[in-house]
């Protein structure tokens, strides 16, 4: 008694999934939102050059509401010719104002992040999504140590006066906005240059 041995037929080959079917409408949605988002980028990062003044009166607005809010001082702002001031004081008046200047101000770091993601937007293959959620924390912490360094000044100079002034802004500050622009710097590089499971999977064959 002889059996014929009959090999198990191969499963005929599926359909290869395409890269639309993997991510749904993402492609679409992809493309539209790059195409929104990098020119308003690039026009946000000409904007921190070109209006870069009222960009740091803005900003020295907030750091007047956490001064007032947060330490309980009373404060003024004036827009002078050249740079916004603030001042504050406790019940005895008002004391030194400081000024934020250009150099001080968080436009300089966050215009270069502005006109990177807008490049990578319109013109780069990294996923739309990865590259905005960079820049916005990226920025945001910018802007955030730059208030919380604006805050600390005032603090300090109302305590200490000229001396507390000295040390927060040459040494401390100065220190405080070095880190936190490397450390956006590298969170902004490490979310755009990050590989996710779904790309991977996009990709292999």
């Amino acid at each position: 008694m002889t059996a014929d041995v009959h090999p198990q037929p191969a499963r005929p080959p599926g359909p290869a999934r395409s890269r639309l079917s993997q991510h749904g409408r993402g492609p679409l949605s992809g493309r539209l939102l790059a195409g929104v988002a990098g020119p308003l980028l690039l026009g946000l990062s000409g904007f921190l050059v070109v209006g870069e003044r009222a960009y740091r009166f803005h900003e020295m607005a907030g750091a007047r509401w956490l001064v007032e809010h947060g330490l309980g001082l009373r404060t003024l702002l004036l827009e002078a010719p050249d740079a916004p001031v603030l001042y504050a004081g406790g019940e005895g008046g008002l004391g030194r104002g400081i000024a934020l200047t250009t150099g001080c101000s968080s436009a300089l770091l966050i215009a270069p992040l502005a006109l990177v993601a807008g490049v990578l937007l319109l013109f780069g293959t990294r996923g739309p999504g990865r590259v905005l959620l960079g820049f916005v924390l990226a920025a945001a912490l910018v802007v955030a140590a730059n208030l919380g360094r604006l805050t600390l000044i005032v603090a300090m100079q109302h305590r200490y006066g000229d001396e507390g002034f000295g040390w927060t802004h040459v040494l401390f500050g100065s220190v405080l906005m070095m880190a936190a622009g490397l450390i956006a710097l590298l969170l902004f590089l490490f979310l755009i240059t990050r590989t996710s499971t779904r790309d991977a999977e996009a990709d292999a064959p």
